[in-house]
This record gives C-alpha cells, structure tokens and sequence, in this order.
C-alpha cells in the first residue's frame, strides 16, 4: 500500500515569498532542509507546530497553504453532519 502524496502550495508560496529552502528550513527550526523538502513534495505533513510556522513564515493560512487537503477534510465533515442530521430526525 503506498502513501498518497499531500497536495499543498508550500513551494509556489516560498518562491514567492523570495526564500530559500535553508532559511525556511532555519525558521522552522530544522538544522537541514531535507524535512522542508518533504512537505514541499508532499511525502510529510507538516505537525501542527510547523504548520503555524509555516503561516506566520508565508503570510498566508494553512487551509491556502494545504487547499486540497483542506477542501477534503471540509467535504468529510459535511457529509458527517448531513449523516448525523439524518440520524437525530430519525429518532
């Protein structure tokens, strides 16, 4: 079974922004970029920690940063509450 890549905007925003991977990387708090290059990539999420690093550092929210993942989370808790909204009439 292989792990489905995170869609996200980390290097439109960080090349927009004018940064390299290092100083990101720096802000972060990581002594190498390689971490960085996996949230890029999309192989790693970033914890929520360096996701609020990662908003302060781009100027821009996590759910911009992340859209896809966020667009699919949004449509799973919209379907949970129809479900539920179902469930409760029933009753």
């Amino acid at each position: 079974m292989s792990k489905s890549i995170i869609q996200n905007n980390l290097w439109t925003f960080r090349k927009q922004g004018g940064l390299t991977q290092k100083r990101v990387a720096y802000f972060l708090g990581h002594k190498t970029t390689s971490q960085l290059s996996h949230y890029e990539r999309g192989v790693k999420c970033p914890n929520l920690t360096n996701a609020l690093k990662l908003e302060i550092i781009y100027h821009a929210p996590a759910a911009f940063l992340f859209r896809d993942l966020h667009r699919e989370l949004e449509r799973e808790i919209e379907t949970k509450e129809v479900k539920l909204k179902r469930m409760l009439e029933c009753q």
